[in-house]
């Protein structure tokens, strides 16, 4: 272990080094939503949260607080990596939990991967980051798609995962505080702890 910095599926991050929006208050996170929320319950929660937690004027326009509308759109029926994103961004705002996989409770980097896979492809994969790089294709970061798996962490021990949401950003469950959101890589922390991407295909 190094520090408290290593654990599977979270990640704690000091303040000072985050370079994304700040994380708002407790009172502001979504409320938990429906594992299904074929309503639209989950679509209405997520933009009143955006709504009410814009950046601040004073935050750099490159680490944007709103989901740009090139990753909000209606994914391709057939693109497996546009429904893993499109399902994903359903539950921004929603709150971080340690070993939480499910929406109504909130969610871990890990959980939210193994969640999404399973809402999205009925499929069952890993729950830990090291057992779904193991059963990934390996992928440059000059090569991300939608869809990717993107891998933090420190000295080779993954500590943090996130899915790849296209033009530089990802989507992920952040930490204790923080909700799911989506954070660009080459913000400081995560562009310094980068260490690999898989391709995990849907079978």
């Amino acid at each position: 272990m190094v520090l408290a910095l290593v654990s599977f599926g979270t990640v704690s991050i000091p303040s000072s080094a985050i370079a994304q929006v700040k994380a708002p208050p407790k009172s502001k996170l979504k409320p938990p939503v429906a594992a299904d929320p074929a309503d639209g319950a989950a679509d209405r929660l997520n933009a009143k949260w955006l709504r009410e937690n814009g950046a601040p004027a004073s935050l750099p326009k490159t680490e944007p607080a709103v989901v740009p509308a090139s990753l909000a759109t209606p994914a391709a029926a057939n693109d497996w990596g546009d429904r893993l994103v499109s399902r994903a961004m359903k539950y921004l705002g929603t709150p971080y939990r340690y070993g939480g996989i499910s929406p109504s409770t909130g969610f871990d980097c890990s959980g939210f991967v193994y969640y999404l896979y399973g809402a999205v492809f009925g499929q069952r994969i890993p729950r830990m980051p090291h057992d779904m790089a193991r059963q990934g294709v390996p992928v440059a970061r000059s090569d991300l798609k939608r869809g990717d798996l993107v891998f933090f962490g420190y000295r080779g021990t993954f500590t943090h995962i996130g899915v790849y949401a296209g033009n530089g950003q990802f989507v992920h469950a952040t930490h204790s505080g923080s909700p799911v959101m989506v954070t660009p890589l080459d913000a400081a922390y995560y562009r310094e702890r980068y260490m690999t991407a898989v391709r995990l295909s849907p079978r």
